[in-house]
């Protein structure tokens, strides 16, 4: 087999043989699925074994088993398959037009603050696909799938277009059974009530206890990963929580939590919207990230 492009590929029914065949384990089974002889799919497959001077596939205990080699091979043409497969599928459905992004985002964040947002977004851009995952942690855009991410970080790493979304300020709340509702965080820490900590802001209370001039308690309390399981904690009961407003808003305002103090504990990281410099030109992010500053001007001159 010969490329007839110029370009060191191979033909993409080669490929669609090699891994049908592959996944069903049989050429019988790759025949039927591909809609042809079992004789055009095995001369596909050899054409490739062929084209790359290698063994692919081996027919073991009656079944077509990849070959380390062809393992390898196929982890890669998997994903080119998937790629090909999705944009087809976008230009037949009309995203195209507009474009699409993958954007990842921390769960809390995410959950809680962006995605009911995000009706608005799709009601002004409908001609935009958005499509949201979450994660807790840094992500390396330069080797993920996604386009862009919101990422809590101190400062967004180099080489990548950074916009602050917003501060991440804490503030200490507790349920209303433990603490009367004028109660104060020195009226907590004298009753010895349990500090519930978030792993991402270990220093939060530390910092925050010195910042106010009370004593750190000698007994640690529990640790969470997510704001969302700090929030519930709280709400049990189990103690008090440093908790954003975008997490606790509603449950002050309907009375199952209360606050504290009315000063905040203001972390050395924020959340970041981060993209590669090279993602700009596309007109699907510009209009993300144009939409992006104006949720984050509302947030920033909310009372």
């Amino acid at each position: 087999m010969k490329s007839t492009t110029g370009r060191h590929l191979p033909a993409l029914a080669n490929l669609v043989a090699l891994e049908t065949t592959a996944r069903l384990g049989s050429v019988t089974g790759a025949s039927e699925e591909l809609c042809l002889t079992q004789g055009a799919v095995s001369k596909q497959i050899t054409e490739l074994e062929d084209f790359l001077g290698a063994r692919l596939l081996n027919r073991r205990k009656g079944a077509m088993a990849a070959t380390q080699i062809g393992e390898e091979y196929l982890k890669t043409v998997r994903k080119a398959l998937a790629m090909l497969e999705e944009a087809t599928r976008e230009v037949q459905s009309g995203w195209a037009a507009g474009g699409r992004l993958d954007i990842s985002v921390p769960v809390s964040l995410g959950n809680i603050w962006l995605l009911p947002r995000l009706l608005r977004f799709a009601k002004e851009q409908p001609q935009i696909q958005l499509n949201v995952t979450t994660k807790v942690g840094p992500i390396d855009l330069e080797n993920a799938q996604q386009d862009a991410a919101i990422m809590y970080c101190s400062a967004p790493p180099p080489h990548h277009y950074s916009m602050k979304v917003m501060p991440l300020e804490l503030f200490p709340v507790c349920a209303p059974e433990l603490l009367p509702a004028e109660a104060t965080l020195a009226t907590a820490t004298k009753k010895r009530l349990p500090l519930l900590h978030q792993m991402a802001a270990l220093e939060a209370w530390p910092s925050y206890l010195k910042q106010q001039g009370i004593r750190q308690p000698e007994r640690d309390g529990p640790r969470y990963g997510l704001l969302t399981m700090g929030l519930q904690a709280a709400l049990g009961g189990m103690g008090v929580a440093l908790l954003p407003d975008f997490v606790t808003g509603e449950d002050i305002r309907a009375g199952r939590l209360i606050r504290l103090s009315t000063t905040a504990y203001v972390s050395p990281k924020s959340y970041y919207f981060v993209c590669l410099e090279e993602k700009l030109t596309h007109p699907a992010m510009h209009t993300f990230i144009a939409w992006l500053r104006e949720q984050r001007s509302e947030e920033l001159s909310a009372p």
